[in-house]
Order: C-alpha cells, then structure tokens, then sequence
C-alpha cells in the first residue's frame, strides 16, 4: 500500500490515471467513521482520462496514521501541499467535498500558488452555526486533552456521541431506500466495531475528536473572498447536514467564483445529480494551465 511520511505522519495514497493532478478531499470527520478501507469513489473513471486524480486518506481518517496531537485546519491544508510535493507536483486541482470543504478552502488560503483551481461541494466556510454542538464538541476535546483517550471514550456513556454527523441522524429518511441505506450502514458499523479491539476503538475515537477540534472553532466566511484562483462551489439547498449556507451571497461580485444552486437537493449532490461530476471536470480541463504536460 502507497504510504508516505507527510507532515509527521503516515498519510496513505492512492494515484489514477494521468494528467494534470486533480486532489480529492474527502468527507467525514475522521475515526472509525471513514472505515478501515474506503472504496474508490464511483465517479473515479470519469476523469482518470483527464487528470491524475489523487486518493488519500486525510490523517486520523481510515488506513492513515492517528497522531497523537492536536489538529489544525492548517495542518491539513499543509499536509495536501507536501503530498503534492512527494509526488512531484507543483501545483493541482483540489476538490473538496463535505468535510473536506473547509480543508480545500484553507489550501487555497494557505498554499494559493500550488492551487490551479478549487471545487467545493456539499459543504459550508464553518462547521455548523449550532452554538450547542459546537459546546459539546469542545468540552469531549476538552476531556481528551486533559484527561487523555479512555476518559474521552468513557464520556461517550453519560454525554453520547457528539459532533456533525446528528445533523443527518436526526433528519427523516427521504424515503424507503434511504431508510434500507441507512440500516445497512448501520449494520456494517456494529459489526466492524464488534470485530475492533476495545484500545483501537479508543484511539480512532480520540482522532475523530481530535479532526473536530481542527474545525470547531475555525470560519472562513470573511476569508472566502480573498481567494483567486478559479473556484467551482457546488450547493443544495436542501443540505441538511450544512443547512442555510449562504453561498450565493459569498459568491457574489467574485468573478474567479463560480456558484452552482441545486434547489432543495440534499447533501451528496454528485451522487444524485450526474450532471455535476460533468461540470466539474469541465471545470477542471478548462482551468488546467497550458503548460500542464
């Protein structure tokens, strides 16, 4: 398996198909919520003959290293900037989808030289506008840091699971399909906890929780503009894990912004609406520099 020291930690990869790189960001917060081994996105052969699209697992997200020590949305940017530089790259397409959103975005603030455009789907400039969830998502953090991963684990039992992901727990299912998904989803959870030692699942808990802290507090709604390069924004209305976003008005008076409205579509539009794989690589040939080999 393809694996470098990126940034201090292990960072697993992946490389398809060739052209100018195209990195994809992927979504979840990380622990055992992006699973042991995630599968190659459906969308994958849809662009291996334009670009090489670049897999990798983000740092305490599934076959990646789980470091021990906090995390910043920084880090993350940086840790995509030295995994280009492994690669030999200079410069990429990002795409971010979900949580990996807000990751994208911090690249292009971090790294704009090495960002030949930026698409950004499903997603939000902060992790949620719920004062609550943020609260409890800062004081686990705040357990974890003081009293150390079991303790963190331990509190699961009297304060339950925090963190984004209640958003699409607590919406009803849209209909008998997604309700089947769902149970599904959840079988497969249950079983591959089942099958994790105790002190693993301790250790993938406190890098979810760790992957939280990078975002909790972190907003880019007044840095958004200062971005650019070409950016792609890809929104549904009806998203109700990021609801309400007001991504037409950021977008605004931004000619290098390019914003896509899916009216009441709800989180995961390229799963749902083809059309939006298609624009966005359009959108990364037409914006792919000239002299890109």
């Amino acid at each position: 398996m393809p694996t470098a020291e990126i940034n201090g930690t292990e960072i697993y990869y992946e490389t398809h198909g060739s052209g100018f790189p195209l990195v994809f960001v992927h979504g979840g917060y990380g622990g055992l919520g992006t699973g042991a081994a995630p599968s190659n996105p459906a969308w994958l052969d849809q662009f291996t003959d334009h670009f090489e699209v670049v897999l990798y697992d983000r740092r305490s997200s599934g076959r990646s290293g789980f470091p021990e020590a906090p995390h910043t949305m920084e880090q993350f940017a940086t840790d995509i900037a030295e995994l280009l530089k492994h690669l030999g790259h200079d410069r990429a397409h990002v795409w971010g989808t979900s949580a990996g959103g807000p990751i994208t975005i911090q690249f292009g603030l971090s790294y704009p030289e090495m960002a030949a455009s930026l698409v950004i789907a499903d997603t939000a400039p902060w992790l949620t506008e719920d004062e609550d969830i943020k609260s409890r998502l800062r004081e686990r953090i705040a357990v974890l840091e003081a009293d150390g991963g079991d303790a963190a684990y331990a509190a699961r039992r009297e304060g339950g699971t925090v963190g984004l992901q209640l958003f699409a727990a607590s919406r009803p299912a849209a209909d008998e399909a997604e309700k089947q998904q769902r149970e599904e989803r959840a079988a497969a959870i249950r079983a591959q906890l089942a099958a994790i030692p105790r002190d693993v699942r301790i250790a993938k808990y406190a890098g979810e929780l760790r992957t939280y802290g990078a975002y909790v507090d972190w907003d880019a709604t007044q840095s958004f503009g200062t971005l650019a390069m070409p950016v792609l924004v890809l929104y549904g209305t009806g998203d109700t894990v990021f609801p309400n976003v007001a991504w037409a008005a950021l977008a605004s008076g931004h000619d290098n912004v390019t914003y896509r409205e899916y009216p009441e579509a709800e989180h995961g539009i390229t799963g749902a609406h083809p059309e939006a794989l298609d624009e966005i690589r359009d959108f990364g040939r037409q914006h792919t520099p000239a002299m890109a080999g």
